[in-house]
């Protein structure tokens, strides 16, 4: 245990006496300190108690100021007083005691025949005997958080263990900021040994919960905590930087300290190794279902349906819309995420990556895009509601739509941000010429450019050449390249379609080209 007054003055072989019962007598003692200086307080830290035989008080010009005196002593962090009596005092001043009192620091009179040292050595020996009983807590709290790490339990018992061990709670976030876990003690069996029971949930758990979600926000490594009356919520965000996986939030009645640090730094670590081994595995269904998506748009549905069903997932019947969703560049993960998990489990939702965007397939009504886009700064654009026979003209209007939504047509989170296939189709006809018909020979003549291996970044580059009016500068500075890089693209596209791009009406068909395929 820490040393305090009250148990140094029950330490019957230093013969001390407490002259002020009804000051603070149990605020621990991180040291004990001797001076007769003045003013000792650049030399003492906080939580020290200090030893004096008021020779300071003799050399002073005037009578003694002892009000200012402890006053600088309480400023510096002095949380108790021992006097040495019959060295330049008979008995400890009452003045001082009375100062000292007025301000809650007990002061304790130390007899002639007990040195300085002894209380000195007395407290060290406590401190080194806490210090030796929080590393061998330490040793033994990380032996059950690895033993729970290699059975069967997986995180969730890595959690519960470390919210035993702390007397505290344990919350786990996923990298959309929603809650995957939470773990408190074992309340049937003794509390371990270690830090005392403390609350088992944040005072504010909203407040746990936003601050959760702005730590991901923020796409970079990050600590923080949140303190309320009767807990302290500490928060580390897990994964690398710009790759985050999550937070873990650990609950206790009070700050945590180094022991208990390298505890919640080792669940960390495992942390991160499961949630790191479940993006991998998230991957690859993320793969699958790119492979999924690319056979519904090229018409082979029921190939798409038996894969899904083979993994117990299945695609919803009926007339269906696709919205194309562009996350915000710096909280992509924790959006893509949200509707992800939008679409776990359901057959009337179905989600892909595209790209850096998504693609959603959905029964109408299915899904609450404009909530969904409200609360993650998504951009998205919805198509016709369509036939699953007519998906590759449904993926071209809703990539026209959300180019709307990204042009500005609101800001990120209100409606304007989801546009509708019908609020282009109201721009007339050019808009109207965009068919199904129009989008399969899009693709079908774009083919051969997509079969490069840079076939998309040709395209991307040609399509931003063509909106700058096939003006060279402006257009490679969009794009950071050298104007000469752009020409040598953009002349690839030309020669591997057999355009000649100087004509305008070649440069028109490219254009109606791109257009079709969003």
């Amino acid at each position: 245990m820490r040393p305090t007054v009250r148990a140094l003055v029950r330490e019957q072989a230093l013969g001390l006496r407490l002259l002020d019962p009804t000051t603070r007598l149990d605020l621990p003692l991180s040291w004990v300190h001797s001076s007769d200086l003045l003013d000792p307080s650049p030399f003492v830290a906080e939580s020290t108690m200090l030893l004096t035989t008021g020779t300071q008080f003799d050399d002073a010009a005037g009578p003694p100021d002892y009000d200012a005196y402890v006053e600088r002593l309480v400023v510096a962090g002095v949380v108790a007083l021992g006097f040495g009596t019959e060295v330049r005092h008979r008995g400890t001043p009452v003045e001082l005691v009375v100062a000292a009192s007025a301000r809650g620091v007990p002061v304790v009179e130390v007899p002639y025949r007990t040195p300085f040292i002894a209380v000195v050595r007395w407290a060290a020996d406590l401190i080194a005997q806490e210090a030796r009983a929080r590393d061998l807590w330490t040793l033994r709290a990380q032996r059950a958080v690895s033993v729970a790490a290699i059975g069967e339990g997986g995180l969730e018992a890595v959690l519960r263990v470390l919210a035993e061990q702390l007397s505290g709670a344990v919350l786990l976030f996923g990298s959309d900021g929603a809650r995957r876990h939470a773990a408190a003690p074992d309340r049937s069996g003794p509390a371990p040994e270690g830090p005392p029971a403390g609350a088992i949930a944040p005072d504010d758990p909203r407040r746990v919960d936003d601050e959760a979600v702005r730590l991901l926000r923020r796409g970079a490594r990050a600590s923080s905590t949140v303190v309320g009356p009767t807990s302290v919520t500490t928060l580390q965000t897990l994964g690398r930087r710009d790759e985050l996986r999550g937070v873990l939030a650990v609950v206790t009645s009070r700050d945590l300290d180094l022991a208990a640090r390298a505890v919640v730094t080792s669940v960390v670590a495992l942390a991160e190794t499961t949630l790191d081994r479940d993006a991998a595995r998230l991957r690859g269904q993320r793969e699958l279902w790119a492979q999924v998506w690319a056979l519904l748009v090229s018409g082979r549905v029921d190939v798409a349906r038996a894969i899904t069903r083979s993994v117990g997932v299945g695609l919803a019947d009926g007339p269906s819309v696709v919205a194309l969703i562009a996350p915000p560049e710096r909280s992509a993960a924790l959006a893509i995420d949200a509707v992800e998990r939008v679409a776990a489990g359901r057959s009337d939702v179905f989600v892909a990556p595209l790209g850096d965007q998504l693609v959603v397939l959905a029964t109408p009504g299915a899904i609450d895009l404009v909530a969904l886009a409200a609360a993650h700064g998504l951009r998205v654009g919805v198509s016709d509601v369509v036939g699953h026979d007519r998906l590759a003209g449904a993926l071209g209007q809703a990539r026209r739509a959300l180019a709307l939504a990204q042009a500005g047509a609101g800001a990120p989170g209100d409606e304007e941000a989801v546009v509708p296939w019908s609020r282009v189709a109201a721009g007339g006809l050019v808009a109207a010429l965009w068919t199904d018909e129009a989008a399969r020979l899009a693709d079908t003549r774009l083919a051969p450019v997509r079969a490069l291996d840079d076939g998309d970044e040709l395209l991307a580059c040609s399509r931003v050449w063509l909106e700058h009016n096939g003006a060279w500068e402006p257009a490679a500075r969009q794009l950071g390249l050298h104007r000469h890089s752009l020409r040598a693209r953009v002349a690839k596209v030309e020669r591997t379609l057999g355009l000649s791009l100087d004509v305008f009406a070649d440069r028109a068909e490219l254009w109606a080209l791109l257009q079709a395929t969003g």
